[in-house]
């Protein structure tokens, strides 16, 4: 194949499943590319105009079990014959998805075209508006 490590970021969204879905067989068909699915927490205060919001520490529970559960269906929706490294992330998704696939030698990013998004990412643009911009690497968008 002609790529060797694919990235997916993965927020449990119908769009995010089906590029987990489409990730998987590529890797299926070829054992040597290796998958990575990311799950990003993003618990960075919201700025609109001059103020700032902090998320509450109730927030910041929920996010982390929110988190536990898109581990757990990852597992559940990977066969397998498809075997992925899981990572949680913090940060803003973007940035936070680019650092990731370069420091892990990503030469791929299987994204969804939309996924549970935040304020924040109605007042800055779509995290995979962002990646395909920022990217040094091919992504692939699904709907």
């Amino acid at each position: 194949m002609l790529f060797h490590h694919i990235l997916v970021p993965y927020d449990g969204s119908d769009p995010s499943a089906r590029a987990l879905d489409k990730a998987a067989d590529f890797v299926r068909s070829d054992p040597e590319t290796r998958l990575t699915v990311a799950h990003v927490i993003n618990l960075e205060p919201v700025l609109i105009a001059d103020m700032t919001f902090v998320q509450p520490e109730s927030y910041q529970e929920q996010v982390q079990k929110r988190g536990e559960a898109i581990i757990d269906s990852v597992h559940r929706r990977i066969s397998e014959s498809a075997e992925a490294k899981i990572v949680i992330l913090a940060g803003s998704p973007a940035p936070a998805l680019l650092d990731y696939a370069e420091e892990a030698g990503c030469d791929l990013i299987v994204m969804g075209s939309r996924g549970l998004s935040s304020l924040r990412e109605l007042m800055v643009g779509s995290v995979s508006h962002n990646v395909i911009l920022h990217s040094r690497i091919p992504v692939m968008v699904l709907k």
